[in-house]
């Protein structure tokens, strides 16, 4: 059960979201198939999509490697859907793009499907920057025959949306909202209801601090688990490290705020902060 000075940090935290914070995004959206429609609809400028399977924060397994966390996996009809936030621009390289689409093709293909029968797949990164810096709302990624520019169909699109281009548009719109810490602030009605109770009832807010507790907790559990792993001190101290900019990162936490959720020492924070 959380204390009253841990439940009043959170809520401080929680205040300070945006949905361009992928942790909120994730909460947010989960199980919210209006909100997931709205971007799908709005990205893609189909109207017509009606989302009829949604998760937020799937692990897909990749039998020969990594696993990959999708932010949004949807699915209407032969369509699959993966809606990515990228607030670094380190995240959002196109072999990234390329590796989630490449996991939802194997999700399909661990159900036996044919070939033939795989499903339509679109990856969309919202980006918070212009991701390719020339000033477009979206950039859509589609392969084609270099030697007859004509498309090759394979099925697979990336889309990149820019979160910097925020024009009288219903994507600009949207891209608004993403960016706005207050519901009152917010175009989409959904969307301003959605924040609103994640922010300001008291079943939302509570769920929200419960869910930032899980996450500081995981956060420690990794960071202790990886310097039992690795073993060395320096590797505990790496360790650490990643584990603070995680925080900091996904929780919009400064680097003493990370390391006290942490329960780093007073003595040993002003070493580490020279290491962040």
């Amino acid at each position: 059960m959380l204390t009253d000075n841990q439940r009043e940090k959170h809520i401080e935290r929680i205040q300070r979201f945006r949905y361009i914070d992928d942790v909120f995004f994730s909460v947010a959206f989960d199980g919210f198939k209006r909100g997931v429609e709205l971007i799908l609809r709005t990205v893609l400028n189909d109207e017509s999509i009606i989302v009829e399977e949604l998760y937020t924060q799937k692990d897909v397994v990749n039998w020969y490697g990594r696993s990959v966390r999708f932010d949004v996996f949807a699915s209407t009809g032969n369509k699959r859907f993966n809606c990515e936030i990228q607030r670094e621009n380190s995240g959002a390289i196109p072999k990234r793009a390329r590796y989630n689409s490449s996991l939802l093709d194997a999700r399909e293909a661990q159900k036996g499907t044919d070939y033939a029968d795989l499903s339509e797949t679109i990856v969309i990164l919202i980006c918070e920057h212009d991701i390719f810096k020339k000033g477009l709302p979206l950039y859509h990624v589609k392969k084609i025959i270099s030697e007859t520019g004509d498309d090759f169909d394979d099925g697979s699109s990336i889309v990149y949306v820019n979160g910097q281009c925020q024009e009288d548009t219903p994507l600009g719109h949207l891209m608004h909202d993403f960016f706005c810490r207050n519901a009152k602030d917010i175009y989409n009605q959904d969307l301003a209801d959605r924040m609103k109770y994640l922010k300001e009832d008291q079943g939302g807010v509570q769920s929200m601090c419960e869910i930032m507790e899980e996450l500081v907790n995981e956060g420690r559990e990794q960071g202790i688990e990886q310097g039992i792993k690795q073993g060395k001190e320096r590797g505990k101290m790496e360790s650490l490290v990643s584990s603070i900019r995680n925080l900091m990162k996904t929780m919009n936490l400064t680097a003493k705020q990370a390391m006290d959720a942490l329960l780093v020492p007073p003595a040993e924070q002003e070493k580490i902060v020279t290491l962040i």
